[in-house]
């Protein structure tokens, strides 16, 4: 564990000490996956996190550190174009780097969802009013922010279904069906850290997969494994990955 990783952690551990000690809320910043990976996997302190990313498959989340019912510090802005007939197509990287651009930190902001010419994203409350009143532009596109209550159809994922057979369930077999790579391709992926299991980061290519996991891989996207228990006239495993698009 690098020395960044164990001072990481040991905020964890304070967060969850202050919350136990003072009875009250406390909350990290917007945590990457491998952030939630040290979390999930080497935290011990008197409260336990509940990880909150605005919607069903957020990649990037804030940790609640709670006994009591409370609110997350977060809140949804839209980000759409002042003049529409003029607007650029805008991607990810230009939103997240025009706010960035502001001086912001990357753990003030969750997920970007791009909608068309608009995009929606989640931050943290005390950045709200601030991205409100200062992002104007994006790339070369003038914008306006405003904040919103997520509709729920957005938050609800859409999928590609792909249906395929493989030899077992294993991890490498079932990211080479959902990403079509070939066995190697996967274990390189794994191997190099790329790949995570409900946000705990695997690098065994052997691991064994249950119905419901969550697959993410880093620069390709995510998946939940769907493990039908059917099997083929050769014997192989018959299985569907919901795919994230």
């Amino acid at each position: 564990m690098t020395k960044e990783e164990q001072m990481l952690l040991k905020h964890f551990e304070d967060l969850s000490e202050r919350a136990y000690f003072q009875n009250r809320p406390c909350f990290s910043d917007f945590l990457d996956m491998n952030s939630q990976s040290l979390l999930l996997n080497y935290f011990h302190g008197p409260v336990s996190p509940v990880l909150y990313g605005g919607y069903t498959l957020a990649e990037r989340k804030v940790a609640m550190f709670s006994e009591i019912d409370a609110d997350y510090p977060v809140c949804w802005l839209e980000i759409t174009p002042l003049y529409p007939k003029y607007a650029e197509n805008l991607g990810h990287r230009d939103y997240l780097g025009s706010i960035l651009g502001l001086g912001l930190e990357r753990n003030c902001i969750g997920d970007i969802l791009i909608d068309g010419p608009t995009a929606r994203f989640i931050c943290l409350d005390r950045v709200k009013d601030f991205l409100i009143q200062e992002l104007r532009q994006v790339r070369h596109t003038s914008v306006t922010v405003s904040a919103i209550d997520l509709p729920e159809a957005l938050t609800e994922p859409k999928f590609e279904v792909i249906r395929g057979s493989v030899s077992s369930v294993r991890l490498d077999a079932v990211i080479s069906l959902a990403y079509r790579l070939s066995r190697s391709q996967s274990c390189s992926l794994i191997e190099n850290g790329q790949v995570y299991i409900n946000s705990r980061l695997n690098t065994s290519n052997g691991a064994n997969l249950k119905d419901g996991d969550i697959i993410s891989v880093r620069h390709k996207g995510k998946f939940i494994f769907s493990d039908s228990q059917n099997k083929s006239k050769k014997n192989k495993c018959v299985i569907e990955v919901h795919k994230y698009v």
